[in-house]
């Protein structure tokens, strides 16, 4: 029996990652043949991305390579670009089929009765429950992300999401453990917990009392010494029962991404950001405190509306104050359906380039500062790959920087290692045992 050859493209977020990760599974399950998006297959499915106006130029490039690829295959865009703007993509004649976020744990179903087919059809409705997909199991991978939470009900003046992700949305915290072990069970040694709005886990839910700190606590005990990392933590959210659960925990991850936007008061506030440089300032102060040489990320948008260029110097400013050891920086991006896209002063995109190249520039030193930081530190080692560095294997440590080893170990294993020098911005080790 000939199997049919299904192939997916993830543009955007852990999440959606996280979400191709389970339609992979489902297919698979389903009988399907899981091909590379360049191979020919008879089901080409884009997970798309429409935070930004690139994202849904990359999502419609995407889908028009596919059907470029093989002519007869059924072309499927699902995720956040049909959920928003389903009409857009039904304007475009390579689409077969439109998927929202509301129906991907049938997509299966909705694929199969697509094939054979000629006209275009469109699913989509509400967002009301939290959508179930599996957890990734596949074998070869030593990292696995699991989605807890979904939906986001911030409404920032630049951001699209709560229209693509709907309200808030929480995975059960029984379900939360059964899905961990069932990871942990299935070798992984590290479990990346990933949200739209990751630190709001447990507010949709009645009667209160759990919260994210309550699910660190909660699995990092029961899936022991398997790693847990938090993939992103809004400021305003960061309260001090997840600090004590991050401090009581040794297998949670001392690495924080929290997403800063601006270091300027005042386009935070036209942002509509509910924090203050002095409130960012003061928590990622008490994490240093709290713990030994932590780790930060985050993301940062240049050429907002009326960025002066003394606001984006108060960027730089802040990023070096804060020591950054990871920046995502994002060109602001006009997204029709937010208030920002009507704002005066748009910043010309020759100025956002400028300031967004700074930025990166400034990332890269503080990447090998921060390394150089951690000679002489202990680190424990997820290994994943062969390095590019001959008889070494890398792969990354809790603070999330690669890190090269001769090692007689192998991939999947965590080995504890001492930091010896750095090669670029990534560290070089030695094992300990």
């Amino acid at each position: 029996m000939i199997k049919i050859k299904v192939a997916f493209s993830t543009l955007g977020c852990k999440v959606n990652q996280d979400e191709t990760a389970g339609m992979e599974m489902l297919f698979s399950e389903a009988g399907y043949d899981i091909v590379s998006f360049d191979d020919q297959a008879d089901v080409y499915i884009v997970n798309t991305c429409t935070v930004t106006h690139l994202g849904s130029r990359k999502s419609r490039q995407m889908l028009r390579q596919a059907k470029g690829r093989n002519g007869d295959a059924l072309v499927v865009a699902v995720g956040c670009y049909p959920q928003v703007a389903p009409e857009e993509l039904a304007s475009i004649k390579e689409v077969d089929l439109i998927v929202g976020n509301s129906h991907k744990p049938a997509i299966v179903s909705l694929v199969d009765a697509a094939l054979g087919t000629e006209e275009q059809r469109i699913v989509v409705d509400d967002l009301r429950e939290f959508s179930q997909l599996p957890v990734s199991a596949f074998k070869g991978r030593n990292r696995a992300t699991l989605k807890i939470q979904d939906g986001c009900q911030r409404y920032c003046t630049y951001c699209i999401i709560p229209k693509a992700r709907g309200r808030l949305r929480s995975m059960d915290l029984a379900q939360v453990m059964a899905k961990g072990r069932e990871l942990a069970a299935a070798g992984f040694m590290e479990i990346v917990l990933t949200g739209i709005n990751l630190t709001s886990y447990g507010r949709d839910k009645s009667g209160g009392g759990i919260s994210l700190a309550t699910v660190i606590d909660s699995l990092a005990k029961a899936i022991f010494p398997v790693r847990i990392r938090i993939s992103s933590v809004e400021p305003t959210d960061f309260e001090e029962d997840l600090i004590r659960a991050i401090a009581a925990n040794a297998n949670v991850c001392k690495d924080f991404h929290i997403p800063l936007q601006s270091g300027s008061n005042s386009v935070l506030r036209r942002m509509g950001r509910k924090y203050s440089v002095a409130e960012f300032l003061a928590l990622t102060d008490t994490l240093k405190r709290r713990f030994d040489r932590p780790s930060f990320s985050t993301d940062i948008i240049v050429g907002f509306p009326g960025e002066t260029d003394a606001e984006f110097q108060e960027t730089l400013d802040l990023v070096r104050q804060v020591s950054f050891s990871r920046l995502h920086v994002f060109r602001y991006s006009k997204r029709k359906g937010t208030p920002a896209a009507s704002f005066p002063d748009q910043v010309h995109p020759e100025i956002a380039g400028r300031r967004s190249q700074a930025l990166i520039n400034l990332g890269k030193e503080l990447a090998e500062d921060f390394a150089d930081q951690l000679i002489g530190v202990q680190e424990d080692l997820l290994i994943e790959e062969p390095s590019p560095r001959p008889g070494e294997w890398m792969g990354y440590g809790q603070r999330y920087m690669r890190i090269h080893c001769s090692t007689n170990s192998s991939s999947g294993n965590i080995v504890r290692v001492e930091v010896t020098g750095r090669w670029g911005s990534e560290l070089l080790a030695r094992p300990l045992v």
